[in-house]
């Protein structure tokens, strides 16, 4: 025994006088501040909008979306890559039993003394221990490193989650905008139509020129150009959204997607400010943090490959000659043996394997300080959207609601003759145009919204300790 822990001891002197410097320390991640928690936040953000119809939509997503079930299919893989790293910790068990007949050649080069039989038979039962004993940490580390790239997909899962909900509402908020424009362009033409029939009698009977009919025909043409554009953009929008949603073709055909006709608007208010700290929930920046201990627990598992594998191996069981005997005290058997591998001289390849985990780190601390900076980017430019966008909507409100009003004081000028059909036409236009536009802020201030909601990783509220 004490030869064998002297062996063991001047393997370890080998190999660390084999392994190279220390492996590079794993980037600190971000911290709260002193005193600091995170609460937590509600997971069906979406419901912010108040709108049982997207409500329902996003449910959909979450259980058809084809993007979503591959990504929990990774998760799946990476589940039974750590129980395979995990199985390497555990003495492997295994049972054997053999069963042999043979016979020997009397012309063989080895002459059978008198009386031996040529025919013999050979039973054997055994129970197999292999373990070996990770003195280094190499399948510790390897374990570490298959579980940071579980949690890795798990966070990934988690950003195609969040950016999945959001594209739901965003593609949600475009289809009650062109809805809007579509009914708004609709009504006119529909108006125009009635007018048009009026005039052409009040022409006919000589009550007003040839002038104000052709304006208002040119005007009807236009608009109701518009309407199949619109019937267009609507329906690719809403199979857009299907695919999305998981749908099958028959059903994109057979079934709408649903939806209210009033436009959706988050109903919580943005802070004045937001600590950078917040990023932490991000579920990328997460992922990013995983991979990089992940690749932190991969070097440290390269560096133990450096240092002997000590392996312990034992079998017990029963042999005979006869199956009647197999069983019996003077069948039994057994044997344990330990070994001791050092590696010595294998051509660079536990460097270069080393070297190229190291890479791999190296990437790895990249990514991280790139999702921080993508994030940090990606917030600043939502909160930026969303106060501009909210101030676009409101001054869009406004300017249509004062364009309606003007349109509608053109119209009582025309009859008191003070105005002409141009001036009523023009007039028409611009509050058309106005209200389609307000339709369309509305959408994109929606849209801003869910872009917050997704770079914010769901929330902002922070909350201190007392």
């Amino acid at each position: 025994m004490k030869n064998f822990v002297l062996t063991i001891a001047a393997a370890a002197a080998l190999a660390a006088c084999a392994t190279p410097g220390e492996a590079p320390k794993s980037m600190a991640p971000l911290e709260l501040p002193a005193g600091a928690k995170m609460e937590p936040v509600p997971a069906a953000w979406w419901k912010q909008f108040g709108d049982e119809q997207l409500n329902a939509l996003i449910e959909e997503a979450l259980a058809h979306n084809r993007d979503l079930a591959r990504a929990m299919a990774r998760i799946d893989e990476s589940r039974a890559a750590l129980k395979l790293a995990r199985a390497d910790q555990l003495p492997s068990v295994s049972a054997s039993f053999n069963n042999s007949r043979q016979r020997m050649s009397q012309n063989g080069t080895m002459p059978l003394p008198a009386g031996t039989p040529l025919v013999t038979n050979d039973h054997r039962i055994t129970l197999d221990v292999a373990y070996e004993l990770d003195l280094w940490g190499r399948a510790a580390n390897a374990t570490s490193a298959a579980r940071e790239e579980l949690l890795a997909t798990e966070y990934a899962r988690e950003t195609l989650r969040t950016a999945l909900i959001a594209q739901v509402v965003q593609s949600y908020a475009a289809l009650q905008s062109l809805d809007a424009q579509r009914r708004l362009f609709g009504e006119a033409v529909e108006a125009q139509r009635e007018s048009l029939k009026l005039q052409r009698l009040r022409f006919n009977h000589g009550d007003i020129g040839e002038l104000d009919i052709r304006q208002l025909d040119a005007e009807l043409i236009g608009n109701e150009a518009q309407l199949p554009k619109l019937d267009r953009a609507r329906g690719e929008a809403e199979r857009a959204l299907a695919i999305v949603l998981g749908r099958s073709p028959k059903a994109m055909i057979e079934q709408q997607v649903a939806r209210a006709g009033k436009p959706v608007v988050a109903s919580s208010a943005l802070p004045a400010d937001l600590p950078s700290d917040l990023l932490l929930r991000r579920p990328d920046v997460q992922a990013a943090e995983a991979r990089l201990r992940a690749a932190g627990a991969q070097v440290d598992a390269a560096r133990a490959a450096y240092f002997p594998r000590i392996a312990l191996t034992g079998s017990v069981g029963h042999e005979s000659t006869r199956l009647s005997q197999l069983m019996s005290g003077p069948s039994l058997l057994w044997n344990v043996v330990g070994s001791i591998t050092q590696p010595i001289w294998n051509g660079g390849r536990l460097s270069a394997q080393k070297e190229v985990v190291q890479a791999q780190q190296l990437q790895a601390e990249l990514d991280y300080r790139d999702s921080v900076a993508n994030a940090f980017r990606e917030v600043r430019n939502a909160i930026a959207a969303v106060a501009e966008t909210r101030s676009s909507a409101d001054s869009g409100e406004r300017r249509a609601q004062a364009l309606l009003r003007a349109a509608e004081l053109t119209r009582l000028r025309y009859k008191g003759g003070e105005a002409s059909r141009l001036d009523v036409i023009n007039a028409e236009r611009l509050a058309l145009t106005a209200q389609a536009a307000n339709a369309d802020e509305h959408r994109a201030l929606a849209a801003t919204q869910a872009d917050l909601f997704r770079a914010l990783g769901g929330g902002w509220r922070l909350s201190l300790e007392q």
